[in-house]
């Protein structure tokens, strides 16, 4: 697994589903959709991610296609860090 990946899929658990060890998350899960994740989770992960990575998130960069399963954020990430 790729580190971001389960390094985000780690945030995610500890915070949002109670750091359950057993937790059923797959990289393509809508956080959204699967009720994971409120708009305050949204912004508390995009902190996460900004202090994480040193990398600077817009807030018209807040959306579906970027924020709303892990591989969407691995992706986005990753192409932040290449910039």
């Amino acid at each position: 697994m790729n580190d971001i990946k389960s390094e985000i899929k780690k945030f995610i658990i500890d915070n949002y589903l109670r750091g359950a060890e057993d937790a059923q998350l797959s990289y393509d899960d809508s956080f959204l959709e699967k009720g994971i994740i409120d708009s305050i989770g949204v912004i508390e992960l995009t902190s996460f991610i900004q202090e994480k990575y040193g990398i600077k998130i817009e807030v018209a960069e807040i959306i579906p296609e970027n924020f709303d399963t892990l591989n969407n954020l691995e992706r986005y990430t990753t192409k932040k860090l290449k910039k």
